[in-house]
């Protein structure tokens, strides 16, 4: 098992340099010029030009800007924005615990109430619940996350009053409020992914259903629940868990919407931004952020299904 992680690491690790090494000289084959994006159209005359280029480090040959990120990075200095001059790695402490905050409630409201129904549809395959739950779960997958969004704020917000319609306000500064403007876009990114766990669960949990060891399970006389928990759930766990690890991975930037929609101040709005500004920082930086809890959200989906799975164990 030790081994196994051992090398899910260094892959990682390699993964990772790939990338930055890749999204730096994308990012820099952009068309469009950032400083005369940051100056404007009237003020860019060439000698101001040149002298905020040089003032920006960005009058020398690429690969000597590619040397000096590189060496900045392995400080965790991701340097600072073109825009604001505030330092990246700044921003992106006070938004990556946002985005996670809203991915990991999301997936908690989506397993919470997916699990569940899965296991119910597999159980019951061919009754009214099992229709029911697959009827769910189509509703929930086909149904595009902004129309879940609209139809929510309508409901919870302006019809019933539970919950604020947009807006942000830090945990620390008030708990109570934070969570009621969290409860909302999370809801929203839950519900949609409800039905995608809803599906692999019931697929999952028939698969092993038709397995010899269930079956020996229930010729020994254990009951019908121990044979569901302790033996068919628990190895149709694998799937579910791959699943919500590359959803929670593609979350990561993916929200732009649900963030535009309920203006919560996450990763993928800052990309979005960072994108339009030609702010190669803040850009980089954004997309690094990005691949290493990417990286890291697929360790622990790997460690996950390592502890589940006994041939991974004796690796």
């Amino acid at each position: 098992m030790l081994t196994y992680l051992g090398q899910r690491f260094l892959a990682a690790l390699l993964m990772i340099f790939i990338a930055c090494t890749i999204v730096f000289f994308i990012i820099h084959l952009l068309p469009g010029d950032p400083v005369t994006l940051l100056l404007g159209d009237g003020a860019a005359r060439p000698e101001v030009v040149a002298a905020v280029k040089k003032k920006l480090n960005l009058d020398r040959p690429i690969p000597v800007q590619y040397a000096e990120w590189v060496k900045g990075l392995s400080r965790l200095d991701l340097g600072s924005s073109l825009q604001t001059g505030a330092p990246v790695s700044k921003e992106l402490v006070r938004r990556v615990p946002r985005s996670l905050e809203l991915i990991l409630c999301a997936l908690f409201f989506s397993s919470l109430f997916g699990i569940p129904l899965g296991i119910l549809g597999a159980r019951y395959p061919d009754s009214p619940v099992g229709w029911a739950c697959s009827t769910l779960a189509v509703m929930g997958f086909s149904s595009p996350v902004f129309v879940i969004g609209i139809v929510l704020i309508i409901v919870l917000s302006l019809l019933l009053g539970f919950l604020p319609s947009s807006g942000f306000v830090a945990f620390s500064e008030d708990p109570v409020r934070h969570l009621e403007y969290l409860a909302l876009p999370s809801l929203t990114l839950g519900i949609g992914f409800m039905g995608v766990v809803i599906r692999v669960t019931r697929s999952s949990m028939l698969d092993v259903l038709a397995k010899d060891f269930v079956r020996t399970a229930r010729a020994k006389g254990l009951t019908e629940w121990v044979v569901m928990v302790r033996h068919a759930l628990i190895n149709s766990m694998i799937p579910v868990i791959a699943v919500l690890g590359i959803r929670a991975g593609n979350l990561l930037g993916g929200t732009v919407i649900i963030e535009s929609l309920f203006d919560w101040p996450g990763l993928s709005s800052l990309l979005v931004r960072s994108c339009y500004d030609r702010d190669y920082p803040v850009l980089q930086g954004t997309l690094i952020a990005i691949f290493v809890l990417f990286v890291m959200i697929s360790l622990c989906v790997d460690l996950c299904q390592g502890l589940l799975d006994p041939k991974l164990k004796r690796r």
